[in-house]
């Protein structure tokens, strides 16, 4: 352990700038060489006398200046120089066309480009600049095209500027560092993206009912005015985004109770430690109305914002009554409907921000990651929606909630999923029934795998575009904190966000391969159809999104002896600095089982391996091309990744099968080691070759490189020359683990309650809890705490995560239902027995071990069964430590002994 835990130790590989910026800061390369045209029809040689470029332009459109030099600069990689009768480039206006809307006609005597705005112009420009990359020499591809956007807002982020949030809490308006240099934007511009988000607070701007705030606004609206000037350049809008109003707590995303002294009347409910702020009050509503007003006054050329309404922190009384029970008992809030509230928040901000940009976009987002479809908060959201205001784009995301089925089984997808084609049922209803629909998408990738620039899947978008389409969807926010890396991915949206829409997937993939791979096209166009058919097999699985392994397994530490140690979140290197332990469990959580899991990773790494082996065949066409190289280097890494993650699970599932059934497994393990040790030196390779991977925008760290590669390698090395030989499968500690032989506290589950021992909770007096299992239901009751807030653990095998119950100081119990696949049927009563919980066997089938004991505990706060250290807070696991914990053995029928 003690090497192990050198792996937290191991400092990030960079000081300032990681170091795939410097790529980010450096203009465009093109790499052209004869033989490289696609097509019969090419206009060969059609700019061997050079090219003469003629653009009757509105002298306002003074934006295009970018567009016009990078056309100039691409020209000249060709070898083709301005001279008067060279070959035609002609630009002009046409004001029947609308905005954005743009004709390209390329043919043998020159290419026309006509359109409505300077904004339309750009994308005839940036799109005249494919077809001359998809063909080398003096030659361009031929050919007609008439487009328009069907999404009009295209919405992106800087990859590497700063979350302004927990743990560095970095402001990119507080600096001087630069987040948007010139080669950055043209790339993100050619690639259709014409907004970027950014992060701000309402408490960081002035305030009358807060007067002690907004003492470095003027500072932030400065370099906000200066990110906006400079980005308009390009064509991209700068768009605020807000999570408002905030909760009164003490957590790092809330604004302090003590700061609402003044205002009892902005405190509406409370839950807990949680107050909520009401924007039913007239103070609340002139907090919203006065910070909106003072943005966009400061900084009026704003593209727009977008608040989150619901969701993640935001912290109104309304956001916190769309639940069963709601959490917030405001009495000004329960008199009303919650779309009421909604509508009158929006329209609010709305009328606030245009007061000062009449240009700018409100969109309002539902972040509703935990939802399912037909379930009581998908039609509470539904009917919210019903009542959004006509002027504000609504924004729902795409996936969450929807369903699919993998290994004949319904599985749910919560929060973003680009595996997942989607979109959810709620999707659906919202988009087809709002006047602005917007869409939040993962473009480049999302939280199955955010330690890579993008993944390589096009054709996942496709599907996901063509629905947008078919909903006229208006604005679509691309990106969390990651997923936004320039690339493939990014042209891709780019492309199918204008209309016609491709008819045909294939056409669609050549046209996107044809400027990077030239006459290779249909190759690369079948790899990525290979990836996308692997990655579909992706599970299903918050959890496995969440917690990985696909991010950074190619880094954790293997156990052959148990340790019992948690899993590291990917998003974040706070309190889990990156030591991942063996409790698998928890990236699958009760969605997949371990066998599940390792059938949809072995399934995925089979078929991406195909597509990696399509692209490694063109190594040698591209060897002067860097960034064709680049996406074949990532293709693998991506690859490597899959292959750890289902090495990963099958080292657990054998050594769970030996410490179990006592299967010996040793040399199968064995020879898994040897594999993985061969995976991590490649992938080091890898990195040393491309900065990029490993990266956690959101964590704002690497997850993974090469000097921690080196020492996972070292650990694998110790583990095969220490651990393996002096494994004893026959040594006591296998059926102290396994629950044969427990130690530590025990408790049986009677037949009934009344034969029922009771366990004392020694901290309170005249507090127990007694178990019986009845049937295949186990009841467990719970007395002596009333007025007490807390849980009951119930982990059913080693290495899960538990099933909690909450039971608040009114004894109502509570359930966090999105670690399963299905609802969990449970059951409460009040009885002569105490609060009794009836918990169905079947919850846990394909998870427990029958014969085997359950691990379980009671605790509140000052007291538990099993007294013990937390771990740290983490997202779905709460601060669970399976040490702290004892055994529940049920029926008379176990092995235990």
């Amino acid at each position: 352990m003690k090497r192990i835990s050198l792996l937290a130790d191991l400092p990030q590989p960079f000081e300032g700038e990681p170091g795939f910026v410097a790529g980010l800061r450096s203009a465009s390369e093109y790499h052209f060489k004869a033989g490289r045209g696609c097509d019969p029809g090419l206009n060969r040689d059609c700019l061997a006398s050079g090219y003469d470029l003629q653009a009757g332009l509105p002298a306002d459109w003074v934006h295009l200046e970018t567009a016009l030099a990078s056309l100039e600069g691409l020209l000249e990689a060709k070898g083709a120089a301005p001279r008067a009768g060279g070959w035609l480039i002609s630009l002009g206006q046409a004001p029947e066309l609308q905005s954005e809307e743009f004709d390209l006609h390329i043919d043998a005597a020159g290419a026309r480009l006509l359109a409505a705005d300077q904004e339309g112009m750009r994308r005839a420009i940036y799109l005249l600049e494919e077809q001359l990359r998809a063909a080398d020499g003096a030659a361009a591809m031929p050919g007609h095209w008439r487009r328009r956007p069907c999404v009009r807002q295209r919405i992106s982020r800087c990859f590497f500027g700063p979350t302004y949030r927990e743990p560095f809490f970095i402001d990119e308006l507080s600096n001087d560092i630069d987040y948007y240099p010139e080669a950055y934007l043209d790339k993100l511009a050619h690639e259709g993206v014409n907004g970027l988000w950014l992060t701000m607070y309402f408490h960081d701007l002035p305030s009358s009912i807060f007067p002690g705030r907004g003492a470095g606004a003027e500072k932030r609206f400065a370099k906000l005015r200066q990110t906006v000037r400079r980005c308009a350049r390009y064509g991209i809008r700068i768009y605020v985004f807000f999570s408002e109003p905030k909760l009164f707590a003490s957590a790092s995303y809330a604004v302090p109770l003590e700061e609402a002294a003044g205002h009892a009347e902005l405190v509406g409910g409370s839950h807990g430690d949680w107050s909520f702020f009401c924007t039913s009050s007239q103070t609340g509503q002139k907090y919203l109305r006065e910070s909106v007003e003072q943005l966009f006054d400061a900084v009026p050329e704003l593209g727009g914002m977008i608040n989150i309404m619901y969701g993640e922190d935001n912290g109104s009384c309304v956001a916190h009554m769309l639940s069963d029970p709601p959490i917030c008992d405001c009495q000004l809030c329960a008199r009303r409907e919650p779309g009421e509230i909604f509508a009158q928040s929006a329209e609010l901000m709305c009328a606030a921000m245009k007061k000062h940009s009449p240009q700018a976009e409100f969109i309002g987002w539902f972040y509703a990651p935990g939802q399912r479809d037909g379930s009581a908060r998908s039609r509470q959201l539904a009917e919210v929606a019903a009542h959004w205001p006509q002027d504000c784009a609504l924004m729902f995301n795409f996936e969450s909630g929807g369903y699919v089925e993998q290994l004949g089984k319904r599985r749910v997808v919560f929060d973003y999923s680009l595996a997942y084609l989607g979109p959810s049922e709620l999707f659906r209803q919202v988009a087809g029934q709002c006047d602005k629909a917007a869409a939040k998408l993962q473009v480049g990738c999302s939280h199955e795998n955010a330690s890579i620039p993008f993944m390589p899947v096009p054709s996942n978008l496709y599907e996901k575009y063509k629905l947008l389409h078919e909903f006229k969807v208006d604005a679509v926010m691309q990106c969390w904190y990651f997923g936004n890396y320039p690339g493939l991915m990014n042209r891709a949206a780019g492309l199918l966000s204008f209309e016609p829409f491709p008819v045909a997937e294939d056409d669609f993939l050549l046209e996107l391969a044809r400027p990077d791979w030239g006459r290779f096209a249909p190759e690369a166009a079948l790899a990525w159809r290979d990836f996308a058919a692997g990655y579909r097999h992706f599970p299903a699985n918050l959890a496995f999104e969440w917690y990985g392994p696909l991010h950074h397994c190619i880094v954790w530490p293997w156990h052959l002896f148990p340790v019992d140690q948690p899993i590291s979140p990917s998003w974040v290197v706070k309190n889990f600095p990156e030591t991942s332990g063996d409790r698998i469990g928890e990236c699958l959580a009760y969605h997949h089982d371990l066998n599940e899991g390792l059938q949809l990773c072995q399934k995925m790494s089979r078929l991406w391996q195909r597509g990696c082996e399509r692209l490694a065949a063109l190594r040698s066409e591209f060897e002067n091309a860097p960034e064709r190289l680049a996406d074949i280097d990532l293709a693998e890494a991506i690859g490597l990744q899959m292959k750890s993650a289902a090495n990963l699970l099958q080292f657990y599932a054998w050594r769970e099968e030996m410490l179990h059934e006592k299967v010996d497994r040793l040399e199968q393990m064995r020879r898994l080691v040897m594999q993985e040790m061969e995976n991590t030196r490649e992938m080091r390779q890898l990195c040393l070759r491309d900065p990029r991977l490993g990266y956690h925008s959101e964590a704002e760290a690497y997850l993974f490189f090469p000097e921690k590669l080196a020492l996972r390698l070292e650990l694998l090395q110790a583990l095969l020359e220490q651990d393996f030989p002096r494994f004893d499968l026959e040594a006591p500690w296998v059926d102290a683990y396994n629950g044969l032989k427990p130690q530590g506290k025990l408790a049986w589950a009677a037949t009934n309650l009344e034969k029922a021992e009771k366990q004392e909770i020694a901290a309170v007096p005249g507090a127990a809890w007694k178990a019986a299992l009845i049937g295949e239901e186990l009841h467990i009751a719970c007395q002596g705490l009333q007025g007490k807030q807390f849980c009951i653990e119930l982990e059913p095998c080693r290495l899960w995560p538990p099933l909690r119950i909450d039971f608040d100081a009114e004894g109502r119990p509570g359930c966090y239902e999105g670690g399963f696949r299905n609802v969990p049927e449970l059951r409460y009563e009040q009885s002569a027995q105490g609060m009794l919980s009836i918990i169905p066997l079947s919850l846990f089938e394909g998870f427990r071990k029958p014969g085997f004991p359950m691990r379980f505990n009671l605790r509140g706060s000052g007291f538990a069964w099993v007294e013990g250290e937390d771990f740290p807070h983490r997202l779905m696991h709460r601060d669970y430590n399976p040490v702290k914990a004892g055994w529940l053995i049920l029926g008379e029928d176990t092995k235990t002994h």
